[in-house]
């Protein structure tokens, strides 16, 4: 009973990621979360994705813990700062079940009810003559991340079957891709896209040299900009920084566009801000939660090396470190970065190492990368909108490889 309940609420979860204005998507982590004790139970086995993820779990809640343990009874906690929780928790418990399904149909139907739906509030979007698409999201950039993932599963689909069908269905989610003007969605995409091509072609250094290429460009920025946030930006303990921020473009650029300025605010405002948490707290960080808690007001318990964030007033909010990556060294220094990036390592290997339905997996490959490539400009990796969508899909593979390999056993034991 408790299998096919975490199973259905998946599923019905994972048609909800068309929309974060009605709460659907979050219902199987809500279901998750009461089930992984007992599901955890006797067991001898952790799969390695599970471990890893029990042991960032863990350390993001002593983080919090350590931090402010009031946040764990907030709700915009769970909407924002620790978002993380509601994104991840499935994937605790859908790799210990295994169910015989048809899951090239069930991916299948939801890309063409996904495809319809969105037409349809498309076609309002346009006889309304808004200028920006954002579906049935609250902003663009949720909007843009989650048609991002979809259009990828299209492509994917295309590029098995050249139908006449697959490729409407295919421009259709582009142009509500493009439509959002959500940059970092189509860059993940295109991205996505070509680290399938390196894997196809085995020529997989070229990923790494791509990643590493992208984190370098961003370093070099840093270098120029940290100094300018520490001298205009965050220049006193009762300093606003973002009428900080505002004065400092207006003098140094002037007017300049929305999209301009949203560059902008991640060269001198955001990115600053979690490698200032960083350079206080390098090893735990400042504490789960504690990036947009402005302005900072550090506790240099051991300088250079351990630091909190003792800003009194609490903010759940999206002003976020936008950058994944960044984000999890401020808050949770080396260690919370080196346990999520063992984490996704194994989500890596485990989707390399089993194709039991090639089209589905190569739609998670494309979006483990296109996810990743996300997060060097957005905090995607833990947004509900833009994670839930892959960690639903990696979930319910998982479930499925789970029967197909404990099938594989069962042949081998009755041949033997």
């Amino acid at each position: 009973m408790q299998r096919q309940l975490i199973i259905a609420a998946s599923v019905l979860g994972l048609f909800g990621t068309m929309t974060n204005i009605l709460f659907i998507s979050p219902l199987p982590s809500l279901i998750a979360a009461f089930l992984f004790p007992f599901i955890l139970v006797n067991r001898k086995y952790l799969p390695k994705t599970v471990f890893w993820l029990l042991l960032f779990f863990l350390f993001a809640g002593f983080s919090t813990l350590l931090y402010h343990p009031a946040s764990f009874l907030q709700f915009r906690f769970y909407r924002y700062d620790g978002n993380f929780f509601i994104s991840y928790l499935p994937l605790l418990v859908l790799p210990f079940l295994s169910i015989k399904y048809n899951v090239d149909k069930l991916f299948r139907y939801f890309l063409y009810v996904s495809t319809v739906v969105n037409l349809f509030v498309y076609s309002i979007n346009v006889l309304q003559n808004r200028s920006t698409f954002s579906g049935l999201f609250l902003s663009t950039n949720g909007a843009g991340g989650f048609y991002s993932i979809v259009t990828s599963l299209a492509f994917i689909y295309f590029m098995e079957k050249k139908s006449y069908k697959n490729l409407i269905i295919l421009i259709l989610n582009a142009l509500f891709l493009y439509a959002t003007y959500s940059r970092g969605s189509i860059l993940g995409l295109v991205v996505g896209l070509t680290c399938l091509f390196f894997i196809n072609i085995q020529k997989t250094y070229l990923i790494r040299w791509l990643l590493v290429g992208l984190a370098v460009i961003q370093i070099y920025i840093l270098a120029d900009t940290y100094p300018e946030y520490k001298k205009y930006i965050m220049n006193s303990r009762n300093a606003d920084i973002y009428e900080n921020y505002e004065t400092f473009v207006h003098k140094r650029y002037g007017f300049v566009s929305t999209k301009y300025n949203n560059v902008l605010i991640r060269m001198y405002e955001t990115w600053p801000r979690a490698v200032d948490c960083f350079f206080h707290s390098p090893i735990l960080g400042t504490g789960f939660g504690s990036l947009n808690d402005v302005p900072f007001i550090f506790n240099d318990a051991v300088p250079g090396v351990f630091s909190t964030n003792k800003q009194k007033e609490k903010v759940y909010n999206d002003s976020h470190a936008h950058h994944s990556f960044l984000h999890f060294l401020g808050e949770q220094g080396l260690i919370g970065l080196f346990l999520f990036y063992m984490f996704w390592r194994s989500v890596y290997k485990f989707l390399r190492q089993n194709a039991q339905e090639p089209t589905i997996r190569d739609f998670l490959l494309v979006s483990f990368f296109n996810l990743t490539v996300m997060s060097f400009t957005e905090h995607r990796i833990t947004t509900p909108s833009n994670a839930l969508p892959f960690v639903l899909t990696l979930s319910l593979y998982y479930v499925y490889v789970n029967y197909q390999n404990k099938s594989v056993r069962n042949i081998s034991e009755t041949a033997y």
